[in-house]
């Protein structure tokens, strides 16, 4: 795979319910400076917020995301991931 940069592909995966529900939530998607923050927390040693939604959205940290829909496909996880492994481009 490529390198993932995160308005090219990553931005683009979140639908815009998405983006709104999680909003509410004080989880922004959709803006690179919240999900490439390098601050970790109690359990990820860094870049706590877009490691959490990669856990919600495999299903290894409930409420699973996206709510109230079906569970992403292989593809669209991958480019998340592609994007944390492949250092937070922007």
């Amino acid at each position: 795979m490529s390198a993932v940069s995160f308005a090219d592909d990553v931005a683009r995966l979140f639908t815009p319910g998405d983006t709104t529900c999680m909003g509410h939530r004080q989880v922004y998607l959709t803006s690179y400076d919240y999900m490439s923050d390098a601050t970790a927390d109690d359990i990820f040693a860094d870049h706590a917020n877009a490691r959490h939604v990669l856990a919600r959205i495999k299903g290894d940290e409930l409420p699973q995301m996206p709510f109230h829909a079906p569970p992403w496909p292989p593809e669209k996880v991958a480019i998340l991931s592609g994007w944390i492994d492949g250092g937070f481009l922007p």
